[in-house]
């Protein structure tokens, strides 16, 4: 004979859940970033000075790029030791200048919180050769190695898992995954891919049922011009893929930091044309807002869209506040989104107007207190960002 009192204890668990499947999730807090790439600054003293000014600004968080690859600028400030790899402590990367103690040292002391810039399959390794992936090449109809890393390969993730854990020891407030988190068209067909697609799905597809059709362009490139009916289901298997990545080295950091936030860096295609950005990146913004992550990343690099995409400038300006209500109706909290707004053409090299950025600045705000970073950070200090992020927080 059941007990009275074990039927009201069922009952009053069920309500708890209940209850506790209703509370909302703790809001993001809003975020005002400078995303470092680089600093002018030639000592920590400048450091800490050029931190102080930030937070004179009225900015309270520098994303800071704790990765070197080849190309990137070398911060003047350090002696590197590598050509590349990362700038914390670790034994899983190459080590270029073990610079990130001090510079969260300086940043807190400066009122700054800080999220450190990380990459995942564009890190540089030792064995990046040997564990690169594979892709389609429609010129020549073979498979040939990719650049990037392959994020099939068991190896690769446990040794992402180990920087990240590496990482965290820091006394970091937070991440932002870089954009290399992706799997372009035609990439996903390394022996490893194939046989994860074989296991989970029972089939083994092959570039000529998904890539059906190839066509030299204008410029005599060869790409692919239809795809085939399986493509975008292995897209959004793709997707899955990177999305468990990303959770397995979010779980190593939290060995070390239980709670620490992470941000995912999302191309814009994401929300303004979302079958191209799963088509092009494997990424899908329905499918990271269920990844649990505090904030999602959306480079809304205004001038870049209008170049990619031949439309005027004024065009793309309006498209950053679509992109930002449509992101915010997602979140459903506008802090969650972080829109990335570009201060610097990426071509000519030179500032955004202050009249520009302030437009861009409003365009975004349609959709309430998002999150905002300003990207690349300024070089100069007549740079004009300055003038307009103190003119934007006096107007709050």
């Amino acid at each position: 004979m059941t007990r009275p009192w074990r039927g009201m204890v069922l009952v009053l668990l069920v309500g708890v859940l209940v209850l506790a499947a209703a509370l909302p999730v703790a809001a993001a807090p809003r975020i005002r970033a400078a995303q470092v790439s680089y600093l002018p600054s030639r000592s920590y003293p400048e450091v800490a000075a050029e931190f102080a000014h930030m937070r004179r600004m009225g900015l309270d968080t520098v994303i800071f790029r704790v990765f070197q690859r080849p190309g990137d600028r070398y911060y003047p400030f350090v002696q590197p030791q590598a050509e590349t790899g990362v700038y914390f402590a670790t034994d899983a990367a190459p080590v270029v200048a073990d610079v990130l103690g001090p510079v969260t040292v300086l940043a807190h002391a400066a009122g700054l919180k800080v999220f450190a810039w990380m990459t995942t399959l564009s890190t540089p390794l030792i064995e990046s050769d040997a564990w690169c992936g594979r892709r389609y090449d429609p010129a020549s109809g073979r498979i040939v190695p990719c650049e990037a890393l392959d994020p099939f390969r068991p190896e690769v993730g446990q040794r992402l898992a180990t920087l990240f854990r590496d990482l965290a020891r820091y006394d970091i407030d937070g991440v932002l995954l870089q954009d290399d988190l992706i799997l372009r068209q035609t990439e996903g067909f390394s022996g490893a891919a194939l046989g994860a697609s074989l296991r989970d799905s029972g089939r083994m597809l092959s570039p000529e049922q998904l890539f059906t059709e190839v066509r030299q362009n204008a410029n005599g490139k060869v790409r692919v011009s239809r795809l085939g009916d399986p493509f975008y289901d292995w897209a959004r298997w793709k997707n899955r893929r990177l999305l468990q990545m990303a959770d397995e080295v979010r779980a190593a950091a939290r060995q070390v930091r239980p709670g620490l936030p992470f941000a995912l860096n999302l191309p814009y295609e994401v929300l303004t044309a979302p079958q191209h950005g799963l088509a092009w990146f494997s990424q899908d913004f329905s499918l990271a807002l269920g990844a649990g992550f505090e904030y999602l990343s959306i480079m809304a690099y205004h001038r870049q869209m209008a170049a990619e995409l031949s439309v005027p400038v004024d065009e793309t300006i309006a498209q950053i506040g679509d992109l930002a209500v449509s992101g915010v109706r997602g979140t459903r909290d506008p802090a969650a989104l972080l829109i990335k707004l570009q201060t610097r053409d990426f071509v000519s090299s030179r500032d955004v107007s202050a009249g520009e950025l302030r437009q861009v600045l409003r365009s975004a705000e349609r959709a309430g207190a998002v999150s905002l970073a300003f990207f690349p950070y300024r070089d100069s200090l007549e740079n004009m960002t300055e003038k307009v992020v103190l003119n934007w927080i006096e107007e709050e």
